[in-house]
């Protein structure tokens, strides 16, 4: 605790701080030229980029460094500075020169630190974090325990991160998130060590702890969600949203999973329920828009893609789902504009151009729709769906040998893709080459067997009537079954 001594001292700081940052504001609207000693340029400095404002900040330093060109406390405030603008090189060759005395080192030690961090030194980075350490009390140590957490995750070393994370918690508080965020780090450094049952009971104690605790309730259900158990995410994701049913991204994971598991209206449920708690964004319009397009409801569906655009027109799904809608309709020229708006905001995002294919294929402009599939083709070398309809494209046009050698080139890519070895097999089997045929089918079956029926589905009459093609799937059936057998 403070004795009286302490909190004079403090309030006397104080009032010279503000002091000195009154004088230099006043300064700065007179333009007169004005002393002030190094102590007061620290305090001016420190206010500036404790708000945020770099520019203020650096003209602070400017003129700190004229007036005490030789002080190294505040040679390490621009150092700092430099590494706030994003320039790390600049502020390492301040620190290496600078003739620091002890009273300088615990800022020293920060700032080298957080320097050779940002240059991914993170073995240099840490001894420095480590000299800085017993110049702090330990309530004071919540910033460096979390940034020596950090450069172990970053190592790979992560019990050592889990370890030091784990003690920037006991000191974290609700200010800025500080106990989401170490949250998040410690699920991903438990769950990068494969130990998902550690991290489900690390957060499982916080709760026993504190039932009412959201965040950890939030990551109980992450946990079960990134390991691809959906069904187990559901209770601590509704009882997180029992607790705080503001939690935006907590509503969007529920609703998520409800998605991916086809219950889309449990998944309108969960984004309605938010809306009616006041959470209204355009990412939760578009998911509603996604789940009534799922069910078939397209004007429903079109009245949340809308509202999501009036709230923000930037939004790429919303025009993509603007795009579905259209082509659903049958007015592709008017879902290619759509798609084409969403890729233009989401140049990521190949399924835009898919759509755009599909489309113009639909307006038997094949050349334009091919130009699409060779530009997704070019951006993800390794797509197999790109070659697929590629080949699919040439074999609507008549160029079987065309789609061949895109198949043979696909595989080459992807590591022989199944379905492009199934694809393959039907190419060569229309071309009479039953050999290649049949040889690559058996590659297919051993790629993957569950797919054959597909297979069958490209030409009924062609390929289910085929003796040798049919003997050759139930070769493969009764080694998958009796394969099954021993495994079960």
């Amino acid at each position: 605790m403070f004795d009286d001594e302490d909190i004079e001292d403090y309030y006397e700081e104080e009032q010279d701080r503000q002091a000195a940052i009154e004088r230099y504001e006043d300064m700065l609207k007179t333009h007169d030229a004005t002393y002030f000693d190094s102590a007061e340029f620290e305090y001016i400095i420190d206010n500036y980029v404790e708000k945020n404002q770099l520019r203020q900040s650096r003209e602070a330093i400017d003129l700190a460094m004229q007036q005490h060109p030789e002080s190294s406390v505040l040679k390490i405030k621009e150092a700092r500075q430099y590494l706030l603008e994003g320039q790390a090189e600049n502020a390492f060759q301040i620190l290496q020169h600078i003739e620091r005395d002890e009273d300088d080192e615990p800022d020293y030690f920060l700032v080298l630190g957080s320097c050779l961090a940002v240059l991914g030194k993170s073995k240099d980075a840490l001894e420095n974090y480590f000299n800085a350490l017993p110049y702090f009390d330990e309530d004071e140590k919540f910033d460096l325990y979390n940034a020596i957490a950090y450069e172990y995750q970053r190592l790979q070393k992560l019990d050592l991160a889990l370890d030091f994370y784990q003690r920037a918690l006991a000191l974290a508080t609700d200010e800025n998130n500080e106990r989401e965020t170490i949250y998040h780090e410690i699920r991903c450094c438990f769950l990068g060590k494969g130990r998902k049952d550690e991290a489900i009971a690390f957060f499982q104690r916080l709760v026993d702890e504190d039932p009412y605790n959201s965040k950890a309730w939030t990551n109980i259900g992450d946990c079960y969600r990134m390991m691809g158990e959906y069904e187990q995410s559901i209770d601590p994701y509704e009882y997180a949203l029992a607790i705080d049913p503001e939690d935006i991204w907590t509503n969007m994971h529920l609703a998520d999973i409800y998605y991916d598991l086809g219950r889309y209206k449990e998944s309108i449920d969960t984004l309605e329920e938010a809306l009616r708690n006041g959470v209204e964004t355009s990412i939760i319009h578009t998911s509603l828009g996604d789940c009534y397009y799922r069910l078939n409801d397209l004007q429903t569906a079109e009245e949340h893609f809308r509202k999501a655009l009036e709230m923000n027109e930037m939004n790429g799904g919303g025009w993509a789902g603007l795009g579905y809608i259209s082509s659903d309709m049958g007015d592709s020229k008017k879902a290619i504009k759509y798609f084409e708006k969403a890729f233009q905001l989401e140049p990521w995002e190949t399924e835009h151009l898919y759509s755009i294919s599909a489309d113009y294929r639909k307006l038997n402009c094949l050349d334009l729709s091919m130009q699409y599939l060779r530009k997704i083709q070019e951006m993800n070398p390794r797509d197999p769906d790109s070659y697929y309809y590629i080949a699919d494209l040439y074999g609507e046009m008549d160029q079987v040998d065309e789609a061949i050698n895109t198949l043979q080139y696909g595989l080459i890519q992807t590591d022989n893709d199944s379905a492009l070895l199934y694809l393959l097999a039907y190419a060569y089997f229309i071309k009479g080459n039953r050999s290649q045929g049949l040889e690559t089918l058996n590659q297919a079956l051993e790629a993957d067997f569950d797919a054959w029926p597909d297979f069958l589905e490209y030409d009924k009459e062609l390929l289910s009537n085929d003796v040798e093609i049919i003997d050759l799937i139930e070769l493969h059936k009764k080694s998958h079954d009796i394969q099954s057998e021993n495994n079960a």
